[in-house]
Parts: structure tokens; C-alpha cells; sequence
């Protein structure tokens, strides 16, 4: 009794509102691609501005080329090892591309994506 009165008042209320559900539906699925390709371009830029970046400048951030005593690069990270860490420009690496910096003794961990390698081929 309960089960069949339960199948009525789904199917009745299917009825009456199947076209508000499946719109809703089409519009979390347009939202969620425009979500993702909005991601992706910002991501795109990322990279491509990482790219675009010349030796100069990730010399100059990191405190000039006397600075600079080892560089290595290890997937996405880039860890260089400085003489003197407060002559690097933190912001500058930043406006580089670089997502993250993480500062220990006598080095710098730069978090660059995918780009560890090709930085450190323009340091060396």
C-alpha cells in the first residue's frame, strides 16, 4: 500500500517537473565545463609565462649570478642553492611563475610545474 502510493506520487511529480530537472541538469554540466576550461587557460598562462622568461631574469631573482651556487631540478621542484638567501627577490620569483618557495638553511625550493627542468637549463 505505502510502496504503490510512494510510485504514484514519484511518477507524478516526474511528470510535472521532468523538463525543470533536466534543465538543471544541462546547466550543472555547462557551469562545470566552463569551470574547467576557465582552469585550464589560467593554468595555460601559467606555464607559458614560465616559458616566456628569460635567463636575466630568474638570474636577477635569485640574487645575481655570484649568487647562484648549485641548481637541480627534481619534477616540479627546482631547488637552488644560494650563498646569501636574502639577496633573492621572493616576489620577483613569483611574477615569474613560480607557485610556491620554500626556504631552508642555505637553499630555495622553487615549486615551477612542469617547468624544473627547462628553468634550470637557463641557470646553468
Amino acid at each position: 500500500m505505502f510502496y504503490s502510493d510512494l510510485k504514484d506520487d514519484i511518477n507524478a511529480f516526474l511528470k510535472n517537473n521532468a523538463l525543470w530537472i533536466a534543465l538543471a541538469i544541462v546547466g550543472v554540466i555547462i557551469i562545470t565545463l566552463v569551470i574547467i576550461f576557465v582552469i585550464r587557460v589560467n593554468l595555460k598562462k601559467q606555464k607559458d609565462s614560465i616559458a616566456n622568461t628569460t635567463n636575466d631574469e630568474w638570474i636577477n631573482a635569485l640574487g645575481g649570478k655570484d649568487n647562484i651556487l648549485e641548481v637541480n631540478a627534481n619534477g616540479s621542484r627546482l631547488s637552488v642553492k644560494l650563498k646569501a638567501l636574502e639577496y633573492a627577490n621572493k616576489e620577483e620569483l613569483k611574477k615569474l611563475g613560480v607557485s610556491n618557495i620554500v626556504t631552508m638553511s642555505d637553499k630555495l625550493v622553487l615549486v615551477v610545474e612542469d617547468k624544473a627542468e627547462l628553468i634550470r637549463e637557463k641557470l646553468q
